[in-house]
């Protein structure tokens, strides 16, 4: 059950609301969307939505309830995240100490297989101690 653990909320993300309701059951048939790190966005009408490509990711969000459509929420690009496990992940399988990770859109969890070379990509942050993630969202390109 992943959590916030050091946010900021003057320079550590941003506040925008819901562009739908998210409950327990509006994640995929085999996951949840609550309790668990989910790389969003901010679509045309100024709302946050699940990212479905890297070019919409802008930080993560973490809900421990269920959301009505335009609930305010905070969206984290700068923090740190504990609790982290297996459901967060591409993969099923927990992160180790020292894994960078990024956004898998295809499979809307994360990874830390980074984009290949010459091609964009959404990086959420390193693993520093088994379960904790420090946040440092950006959209980069991966050198060629």
């Amino acid at each position: 059950m992943s959590r916030y653990d050091k946010y900021n909320p003057v320079s550590g993300g941003f506040r925008a609301a819901l562009n739908a309701a998210w409950t327990a059951t509006s994640g995929p048939t085999s996951a949840t969307d609550l309790n668990r790190i989910l790389v969003v966005g901010v679509n045309g009408s100024g709302r946050v939505v699940k990212a479905t490509t890297v070019a919409l990711a802008s930080g993560i969000l973490i809900l421990t309830g269920p959301k009505a459509a335009a609930d305010v929420v905070d969206v984290m690009t700068d923090g740190e995240v504990v609790e982290i496990s297996g459901t967060d992940m591409e993969s099923g399988t927990a992160p180790t100490a020292g894994q960078k990770l990024w956004f898998n859109a295809t499979a809307s969890r994360l990874t830390s297989t980074a984009p290949t070379a010459g091609v964009a990509g959404f990086y959420v942050g390193q693993i520093i101690e088994v379960g904790r993630l420090v946040v440092r969202c950006k959209n980069v390109a991966v050198p060629v």
